[in-house]
């Protein structure tokens, strides 16, 4: 038996968190995008987010039709 409690374990990251390189790549990812949102133009990364998140329009209705 070991002198000091858990002096066995190896101590490893929760899963599903991120690391603080993986940190550092998201905050530049998410400033690269937003400097492109600032002048107006679409980052591949985020095309077709705002459809994802809202969903999809709801289509106009070309004729509608009276039920009995």
């Amino acid at each position: 038996m070991a002198d000091q409690p858990h002096e066995d374990v190896t101590v490893v990251p929760i899963p599903g968190k991120e690391s603080e390189a993986e940190r550092r790549r998201i905050r530049k990812s998410n400033d690269r995008d937003q400097a492109l949102e600032q002048r107006g133009e679409e980052s591949p990364h985020n095309r077709g987010y705002d459809e994802a998140a809202d969903g999809m329009p709801t289509p106009p209705i070309e004729r509608p039709v009276d039920e009995p």
